[in-house]
């Protein structure tokens, strides 16, 4: 897990530097290239999907993972018995 927030550090870095230069930059001969900060923003990207897939992040891995048994209510379907119950 710590190589994904490694990957997502790194790539949440290089999109600040993008924001600050351009995308394409002039070398001293005069030729256009990519800006280095972009290569390094699709890297980690990549990285980073590549970890979601191995961790079971990924939507089609998450829907493949199956609970057996109930957890109790959810904080959201709260019915108020539990209340009844502690004041009684």
């Amino acid at each position: 897990m710590s190589v994904y927030c490694q990957a997502y550090g790194r790539w949440v870095e290089s999109e600040k530097k993008l924001k600050d230069t351009p995308a394409l930059l002039r070398t001293p001969a005069g030729y256009v290239q990519p800006s280095p900060w972009l290569a390094i923003s699709n890297k980690n990207v990549e990285l980073m999907h590549k970890f979601m897939s191995e961790l079971g992040l990924s939507p089609v891995l998450r829907s493949r993972v199956a609970t057996t048994h109930s957890m109790g209510p959810r904080p959201w379907e709260f019915t108020g018995q539990e209340d009844d119950e502690l004041f009684s």
